[in-house]
């Protein structure tokens, strides 16, 4: 088999991976033991993930131009053709593959218990090239959001601010770098724009670990919203800082870079590794305690003055690196989630001291996970709001200021590229 015939099988085995559930996450571990395993080089890699990530992205248009030239919806049971009639429109329409090559390669892998769908694939893909004038044609970015997602989006932004959601979350996402310390000399070395807090944003994300600077743990991933939370904490050098939640741990690099003294939880041992493997890179171990284990089922009496939660969520805050979040989350998921946040949020104002600060946050779009689970706790009188003030983050636009909370959304801060989509609150015990 041909490199490219293996790139492209991963390709259909990633798409297919996506239909059934699997987040991008754990796409690309699949995809990291299948290099391994078939020894493809650095360009067959560049082209899975890119092919991988374009297909997801644009998975609404890719759909919508496939039912055009359908007689009949495919079996929603058989996700593979679908896995495999996509990956090749998507070359057709989103890489600079030779339509021929999109066809012949396409169309080879209907073949055993599906060749009777080899006819068919051959024939929208050919009229997809002759009809759909493609080459000059600029498709809908709105074809990528659920309906019902961009219902909720319109509800709570209004049509023009969902329209300039939408037109930023399927950019190419940015990679931001936060420096630990010698700003001046990594700027050098690594390039990128300089943004605010020693950060330093790279156009294009790439590998991570190929960047100048990484095995001397001179910096971490972590993008400008996410920074912000830390920030609000106000002095926190020496002092005892639980952070919740913890994993990936951008936030946790954050607290000891600026001498905390951190306890950190997360519910996956697997995570809580990986993230005491990057702080020990970073050389900020010293004042880190990690800890796997469920917060609503740990039973330490110890209080804090100061909390950080960052509670899981939709993650629709992030979907210029994450497109899958769009297709694999739904409302169920967004009350199931809400009700996990209200649980970890009421648990994590028992462990705050009188007057301490909890701050609350999450990558997440929706008011659900924001807006209303603030005036949820605010209504039970257990803490009080501790507003946000734009003094407080002069150098950021005054748009993300909400109410006495932030509200960042991917359009904004757009002279440098945009955020991530947050949700931030303060609270004091009352």
């Amino acid at each position: 088999m041909k490199n490219k015939d293996k790139s492209r099988t991963i390709v259909k085995i990633s798409i297919h991976k996506h239909f059934q559930g699997l987040t991008l996450k754990e796409i690309e571990a699949i995809q990291d033991e299948y290099f391994k395993e078939n020894n493809l080089d650095a360009r067959d890699k560049a082209f899975v993930k890119n092919l991988t990530l374009t297909s997801i992205r644009n998975r609404g248009i890719l759909e919508n131009v496939i039912a055009k030239y359908l007689d009949r919806p495919l079996p929603k049971k058989l996700t593979e053709i679908k896995s495999i009639l996509i990956m090749g429109v998507a070359q057709i329409l989103f890489t600079r593959t030779e339509d021929y090559a999109a066809v012949n390669t396409t169309v080879n892998f209907f073949e055993g218990r599906l060749k009777k769908w080899r006819g068919l694939s051959n024939a929208i893909l050919r009229k997809i090239i002759r009809e759909e004038n493609y080459k000059n044609k600029k498709y809908e970015p709105r074809l990528n959001v659920p309906n019902w997602l961009y219902k909720v989006w319109k509800k709570q932004y209004g049509e023009k601010n969902t329209e300039k959601i939408i037109g930023y979350i399927f950019k190419e996402s940015t990679l931001d770098l936060k420096i630990k310390k010698d700003f001046d000399f990594w700027k050098k070395e690594i390039g990128g724009e300089e943004i605010v807090y020693n950060t330093l944003r790279l156009k294009k994300s790439g590998d991570p670990k190929k960047i100048s600077g990484y095995k001397e743990g001179a910096w971490w991933v972590q993008n400008l919203a996410a920074q912000i939370p830390v920030e609000l904490m106000g002095n926190i050098k020496n002092e005892k800082v639980l952070d919740l939640c913890a994993a990936p741990g951008g936030k946790t690099a954050q607290l000891l870079n600026e001498g905390a003294i951190v306890t950190a939880l997360d519910i996956s041992e697997k995570k809580i590794n990986k993230l005491t493997s990057n702080i020990s890179r970073l050389n900020l171990e010293k004042n880190l305690t990690a800890i796997s284990k469920d917060f609503l089922k740990w039973n330490s009496e110890k209080k804090y003055n100061k909390i950080l939660l960052d509670a899981p969520c939709s993650a629709t805050g992030t979907v210029r690196k994450n497109p899958d979040v769009l297709w694999n989350k739904n409302e169920k998921d967004i009350e199931r989630l809400v009700n996990t946040q209200k649980k970890l949020l009421d648990k994590a104002i028992s462990k705050l001291n009188d007057k301490g600060i909890l701050v609350y946050c999450n990558c997440s779009m929706q008011f659900e996970e924001g807006e209303k689970i603030i005036d949820f706790f605010i209504k039970k009188n257990r803490v009080k709001l501790l507003p946000i003030k734009p003094e407080e983050l002069k150098l950021f636009p005054k748009e993300i200021f909400k109410s006495g909370f932030i509200r960042t959304l991917p359009y904004m801060y757009n002279e440098f590229g945009g955020l991530d989509g947050f949700f931030i609150a303060r609270f004091i015990k009352a």
